[in-house]
């Protein structure tokens, strides 16, 4: 029989003691478990296609607790979260797909894939969070899917009605309008926010053209040096699509499509010139109205316009480039006593590049907070009046052209502020003294990469 060395002995029994006292070591996600929160602030982390989450109760952040995209076929990009009932949805817009997970577990249950090409960018809820209408931006159209069954229920659902452009004209051209096509032509979309009202809904389109070229009063390209002369920016003029919703929640048809350009310069509003579009991105019926957030440019840096360039009627050398403001953010408030002809009544000069969100509301104050490019931002939707602008910011960013706050979130007297550029949590404290609100940073967590959509998940 073989001996057994004593100090081997040794070390085998002191081996075991040393494990037998170590502490058991627990992954986030079961250290999150065990706590049984009532309640945690969910963040969908942009760029980490994660799900972290933090706690108010003990001030604990617990990171990447889900992977989400589990199609696998591409990058994810993860564009909003919400919850209804004991589940939680993820719209995952790269592979144009809508994720379930069980909101106490956070385990993957399934998912409703859309179609190649939809992108979808946002999801409103129908018919108590049963249901939900979701918006394409790549495809401009939107769907209404089933919650519950996780089916699709109703076709793709253009936000405009097609056309054809008449018979030698480029897309530049301006044709008659209808009362569907609010600006006669087919460029795209970029369908973003909707919002429901009864049994209408509305859905605000960014319409863009990457290459955007410049017309004369004819219709006839502008030539510039030899070549097609190009307008700077993106954007066109926003537009309103208006469906009624129909077969209790599960069908939409198209009533129109309202050119807000056109309102917003009856009214007063700048101008359009090709590629300084409104661009509206978030919208809320609130006191009865429908409150577009237009976001204008999308922050960065103002570019003047310099010698040896074209410069079209109107503008001087030194005057800004259309599409290029950083500060041109407003408030379009449609009065809805007729739901599905709404009208603009009024303009909020904001300032900044400024967008909402589903949980952005201070219900009790009548408050909307906005999160953009340079810090947050505020207004009172009862009086329609601005808090908070572009020179008054909350949060206000060490460098404006470029710290970007991707989400913010209202709780119980705190702002929850997803700072995408630092991948931080913020969270401010509230305080109104009857006359103002201030702002308290009182916490700042490092929750995952490029942090964006929150949600409040409670069991």
């Amino acid at each position: 029989m073989k001996r057994v060395s004593p100090v081997h002995t040794t070390l085998v029994l002191l081996s075991l003691l040393f494990f037998s006292c170590e502490e058991e070591i627990k992954t986030d996600y079961q250290s999150f478990m065990d706590k049984d929160y009532p309640s945690a602030l969910l963040v969908l982390n942009g760029e980490a296609e994660t799900i972290s989450a933090y706690s108010a109760e003990d001030d604990k952040v617990y990171k990447n607790l889900q992977l989400v995209g589990h199609n696998g076929t591409s990058e994810a990009w993860p564009a909003d979260m919400v919850q209804s009932g004991d589940s939680l949805y993820v719209v995952c817009s790269g592979q144009n797909s809508i994720e379930k997970y069980n909101a106490e577990t956070l385990d993957y249950e399934g998912e409703i894939y859309l179609k190649n090409g939809y992108n979808p960018m946002t999801l409103c809820l129908l018919e108590n969070g049963t249901k939900a209408a979701v918006a394409g931006y790549e495809s401009d159209e939107i769907v209404v899917v089933d919650l519950a069954a996780m089916t699709r229920l109703s076709g793709y659902i253009p936000s405009f009605e097609e056309i054809a452009l008449p018979a030698g004209s480029h897309r530049e051209s301006r044709i008659s309008e209808s009362d569907k096509n609010a600006v006669g032509e087919n460029h795209s979309r970029g369908t973003t926010g909707l919002a429901v009202s009864g049994t209408v809904l509305y859905a605000g389109n960014v319409r863009y053209d990457s290459s955007i070229l410049l017309t004369d009063s004819n219709g006839n390209l502008i030539s510039y040096e030899g070549s097609d002369a190009r307008a700077a920016g993106y954007f066109r003029e926003g537009t309103l699509s208006v469906f009624q919703l129909g077969d209790n929640f599960a069908s939409a048809s198209l009533i129109r499509e309202i050119n807000l350009q056109e309102q917003f310069e009856t009214l007063g509003g700048t101008p359009y010139f090709p590629g300084d579009g409104l661009n509206p991105q978030s919208l809320f019926v609130l006191e009865g109205k429908l409150h577009i957030i237009c976001t204008g440019t999308n922050g960065g840096s103002a570019r003047t316009y310099t010698s040896g360039e074209y410069i079209p009627n109107g503008y001087s050398e030194g005057n800004i480039v259309p599409g290029t403001d950083p500060d041109d953010g407003v408030v379009l408030v449609m009065d809805l006593t007729d739901p599905l002809n709404p009208g603009l009544e009024k303009i909020i000069s904001i300032g900044g590049s400024p967008s909402g969100f589903r949980d952005s509301a201070d219900t009790a104050g009548k408050v909307l907070y906005l999160a953009g490019v340079g810090g947050i931002q505020s207004y009172n939707y009862a009086a329609e009046t601005v808090l908070r602008g572009s020179d008054n910011t909350i949060l206000a960013g060490s460098d404006p052209s470029t710290d970007f706050y991707s989400h913010v979130l209202y709780s119980s007297g705190r702002l929850y502020v997803s700072d995408y550029t630092h991948d931080k949590l913020n969270i401010l404290i509230v305080s109104d003294n009857g006359t103002n609100y201030s702002y308290e940073l009182a916490e700042s967590h490092t929750i995952g990469d490029g942090p964006g959509a929150l949600t409040v998940m409670t069991r």
